[in-house]
């Protein structure tokens, strides 16, 4: 399969493999899939219970993010 590549994209498997984190455009790609696919299996009442349980988290710690900054914690850690 042949897949063409948008600038924003390249750039995005290029940042990442200067991370160290993957050892090829393979390992970014697989990544991703996996990510996608595990993304789908959760429903939304599972996300809503993960973002309540990260709010909850932030509120007992007392952590002031800022808003910018506590939206991409409550969109990223939506994985974990």
């Amino acid at each position: 399969m042949i897949i063409e590549l948008k600038p924003n994209q390249e750039k995005i498997i290029r940042e990442q493999l200067a991370t160290g984190r993957f050892r090829s455009v393979d390992d970014v790609v697989d990544t991703a899939l996996s990510k996608l696919t595990r993304d789908e299996q959760l429903d939304p009442a599972t996300r809503r219970d993960a973002i309540r349980r990260m709010r909850e988290f932030g509120e007992r710690h007392r952590l002031n993010l800022g808003e910018p900054i506590t939206r991409k914690f409550l969109h990223e850690g939506h994985r974990i």
